[in-house]
C-alpha cells in the first residue's frame, strides 16, 4: 500500500490564508463597488432665505432614500429670538425626521412663536429642499 503524504503546516497556512482572503473579497466586493460607483453616497440639497438678520440656510442629505441629515444655520439671526428657533429647529423637529423615508415626510413646518422672520425662513428653505428630494427621488425611480 502507498503512504499519503501529510500536508506540511505551511500548506496548511497558505490554504487558511487563502479562505481568509476569499471571504473578505466576497465580503466587501458590494461596500467597496457602492463606494467607487457612488451608489449610497447621498445627496446634499441647500436653500438660502432670508430670515430677519440674513441669510437662514437649510441643508438636507439624503441617502438610500432616507433623511440622513437636516440641519439649519443662520449665524446672522438674533441670538436669543432667532437663533432660539434654529436650535429649536434642530434639535427637535429636524432631529426627529432622521432616518425617516424622504418620500414620506411632510413640507409643513410650525412657526416658532416670537421669530416669524426667521420662521419663516426656516420654514421656507425646508419646504423648497423636501420638495427638490422627493422630485429627484419621483424622477429616480421612474
Amino acid at each position: 500500500m502507498r503512504n499519503q503524504a501529510e500536508p506540511s503546516k505551511e500548506g496548511i497556512i497558505s490554504l487558511v490564508v487563502m479562505m481568509i482572503l476569499i471571504i473578505l473579497v466576497v465580503a466587501l466586493s458590494g461596500p467597496i463597488y457602492r463606494m467607487l460607483s457612488g451608489e449610497g453616497k447621498g445627496t446634499e440639497y441647500t436653500s438660502a432665505q432670508e430670515g430677519y438678520g440674513g441669510e437662514v440656510l437649510v441643508t438636507l442629505k439624503v441617502r438610500d432614500g432616507k433623511v440622513y441629515s437636516l440641519m439649519a444655520e443662520g449665524t446672522l439671526e438674533t441670538p436669543g429670538i432667532g437663533g432660539k428657533a434654529i436650535t429649536h429647529y434642530n434639535e427637535t423637529t429636524f432631529a426627529d425626521l432622521s432616518d425617516a423615508y424622504i418620500d414620506e415626510v411632510s413640507t409643513k413646518l410650525d412657526a416658532v412663536s416670537g421669530a416669524t422672520y426667521t420662521s419663516g425662513a426656516v420654514a421656507a428653505g425646508y419646504q423648497a429642499v423636501i420638495e427638490e428630494a422627493q422630485e429627484d427621488l419621483r424622477k429616480n425611480s421612474q
